[in-house]
């Protein structure tokens, strides 16, 4: 009984054997493909940096001896922006009035001479102390950089004065006839000499302490005609609140086609335009001017700019570095010139 027993366990062990041997094994389940990896991409250019110079990553600060808004602070404020660009640095606009523009342009002077403070600079500055009183400084305290832009003024009239125009604007040249002046002894009034020289009429000067200003009073009837910058000029034109009688560029400005030129009105050759520029305290490091004037350069050259600059009434005419020195000097020379000749009027 045992031995059958036996032979029983040992025959069942032998067919589970068998049947195992037999057996089909499953294979292991197949890892999941890994995720196909993505090509790397074309890596975006990297953003156009200035090379190191003596502006990168530092504040420059300039002042605009004249208000918010007019158009020393239009033009000026637009080349900025751009010239920040070329720099790589960061320039802060401070607006600085009064005197005529004397006291942003005295506080330059008292600033380091370390290439960090620049000014907004035109025709008559350098003139300042034989033409305004009090001025602290004469055109040696100013180290000129260059200029940006030479910028034609309209001939503006009030709706109240019935001028509407060359022919009655000449016509009401008869020496009481209020002239809205932006500024004293600035190109304002020269513009207006120019005119009187140019037409034989005279008008009475009205002097205020910015362009804004003189249009704020001819729209209300207060100041009869001034003289405003294409950028100062439009939104009231535009508005039908002041009449536009003519433009004192040579040839017409493109932000304002619609207005002829003095010279097409009878007064062949006339041409009068206000540079507009910067200056540095006198002994500003050389090195630092001149890559000042460079990116201004830079900036009046691009197309953009330029297109935008015409936009807002800036007409842009670069002078460099060296070439600004010599104008520096013969414009003053011209201007000291022109008023001692007329300071009497």
């Amino acid at each position: 009984m045992k031995k059958k027993t036996l032979a029983l366990v040992m025959a069942a062990a032998m067919m589970f054997s068998l049947v195992a041997c037999g057996a089909k094994e499953e294979p292991a389940p197949a890892p999941a493909p890994a995720p196909e990896a993505s090509q790397p991409s074309e890596p975006a250019p990297a953003p156009e940096v200035p090379a190191d110079g003596f502006y990168a990553g530092k504040t420059i600060e300039v002042i605009v001896p004249w208000g918010a808004g007019g158009g020393a602070d239009v033009a000026c404020r637009l080349v900025c922006a751009e010239v920040e660009k070329e720099l790589g640095c960061t320039i802060v606009i401070n607006n600085i009035t009064g005197g005529g523009g004397s006291i942003g342009l005295a506080q330059l002077t008292k600033a380091p001479a370390d290439g960090m403070t620049y000014a907004y600079f035109a025709n008559t500055d350098s003139n300042g102390n034989i033409m305004l009183e009090g001025v602290p400084y004469d055109k040696d305290a100013f180290a000129p950089v260059c200029k940006f832009a030479a910028d034609p003024h309209i001939i503006l009239a009030s709706l109240a004065s019935g001028i509407t125009d060359m022919d009655s604007m000449i016509a009401a040249g008869d020496g009481k006839t209020l002239w809205g002046i932006g500024g004293a002894w600035t190109h304002w009034d020269f513009l207006k000499l120019e005119f009187e020289e140019a037409t034989g009429a005279s008008y009475k000067r009205l002097v205020y302490d910015g362009g804004a200003s003189v249009i704020t009073d001819i729209m209300n009837g207060d100041c009869t005609v001034g003289t405003p910058f294409v950028s100062e000029a439009l939104a009231a034109i535009d508005a039908g609140e002041a009449v536009a009688i003519a433009i004192t560029s040579a040839e017409r400005n493109p932000a304002c086609p619609d207005i002829p030129t003095v010279a097409e009105q009878g007064y062949e050759g006339f041409e009068s335009t206000m540079w507009r520029g910067f200056v540095a305290p006198a002994g500003a490091p050389e090195e630092a001017m001149r890559e000042f004037a460079d990116a201004v350069g830079a900036v009046c050259e691009k197309d953009s700019f330029i297109d935008a600059a015409a936009a807002a009434g800036v007409t842009v005419n670069y002078t460099g570095y060296d070439d600004f020195q010599v104008f520096y000097e013969e414009n003053h020379n011209s201007v000291k010139a022109y008023y001692e000749a007329n300071a009497g009027m």
